[in-house]
């Protein structure tokens, strides 16, 4: 094996790693433009390390690390991955590029770091095992038939619009109603929301010019953001993610407000972003969920996802506190 030299990443190299992302795990292609993005607006404190693997000048694999500010993250949690393009995943050279980021977030001061596989990749899955990873945590990710369940779902998005309304709650695109308040509103209901999602490590605070970073991507225009209000404030949203250049449709986020729960609100926000893909002539949408975050589990049975290859995150001890 002709071992890789592995460089730094630069904004300017972006593009590239969601290319090498892309033909690393093809079934889930990354964007171009959303990976600039995310790149060039990192949350306040985070440290980020990317790197490029190259063999003989050719690109073949992404590697980063990632953790949130140490004093906010006791037990110094450290999320890894090794992006290795498809025709390149030989076990020394997959070996090769986890160990080498693995080493290299133990040595930015990580002791416990996390890393993640689709249950469709064999070799890399096995590669985590080989290097002594746990299995911690199952990702359950579901596929939304648009076109066969559409004309369903439309009537279904009707109906909640008439329930809700019922009830004093309106249910509209955050671009029709815009302004400062109402994202420190979707802002402080996200942060609120955020911390019941199942997790092995701290979920961090989120600052307000993170979120608005955030809810400002390439790949959220904000008449595709959909909130419910009720009393002038939000207490529900749901969007979908659209790559402007490649990829699948995702839900980003659906929540709703703790005290509004068992009303069928977040169902209803979520219905009415998947009616308006369903008019945009999105074909498919996908979604993922905690394997113990019961309630959108149920919502997502009852709007008719089907289940795809999982996502399983791994968890490795490199050094002691």
């Amino acid at each position: 094996m002709v071992e890789p030299v592995i460089r730094p990443a630069t904004l300017e190299d972006a593009e590239l790693a969601a290319d090498l992302m892309t033909a690393a795990y093809p079934p889930e292609p990354q964007d171009p433009l959303v990976t600039r993005y995310r790149w060039a607006h990192p949350r306040d404190g985070w440290s980020f390390g990317r790197f490029i693997a190259e063999v003989d000048g050719h690109a073949i694999a992404h590697l980063w690390s990632a953790h949130g500010p140490w004093e906010q993250v006791p037990e110094r949690h450290c999320d890894i991955g090794a992006d290795v393009v498809e025709s390149r995943q030989s076990d020394d050279v997959l070996d090769l590029a986890w160990t080498w980021i693995a080493e290299y977030a133990a040595a930015d001061g990580a002791c416990i770091i996390n890393g993640y596989a689709a249950e469709d990749e064999p070799e890399v899955l096995k590669t985590l095992g080989r290097l002594g990873y746990d299995r911690d945590r199952s990702e359950k990710v579901w596929e939304l038939d648009l076109e066969k369940h559409g004309t369903r779902l439309l009537a279904e998005a009707k109906a909640a619009r008439h329930k809700m309304k019922s009830e004093g709650i309106d249910l509209m695109p955050l671009a029709d109603w815009p302004g400062p308040d109402t994202l420190k509103g979707l802002h402080a209901l996200n942060e609120a929301t955020v911390r019941d999602v199942p997790t092995s490590h701290p979920i961090l605070p989120q600052s307000l010019s993170n979120f608005l970073d955030r809810m400002s991507g390439p790949d959220l225009p904000h008449d595709r953001l959909w909130l419910a209000r009720h009393g002038g404030r939000p207490i529900a949203m749901s969007f979908l993610r659209f790559p402007p250049v490649r990829g699948h449709v995702w839900t980003g986020y659906t929540c709703s407000h703790a005290g509004y729960r068992g009303r069928g609100i977040a169902r209803a926000v979520k219905l009415q972003s998947l009616a308006q893909a369903i008019e945009l002539g999105v074909q498919f949408v996908r979604t993922d969920n905690d394997s113990e975050n019961a309630p959108m589990l149920h919502i997502n049975e009852t709007l008719g996802y089907d289940p795809r290859p999982a996502i399983a995150s791994f968890v490795k001890r490199v050094s002691s506190p």
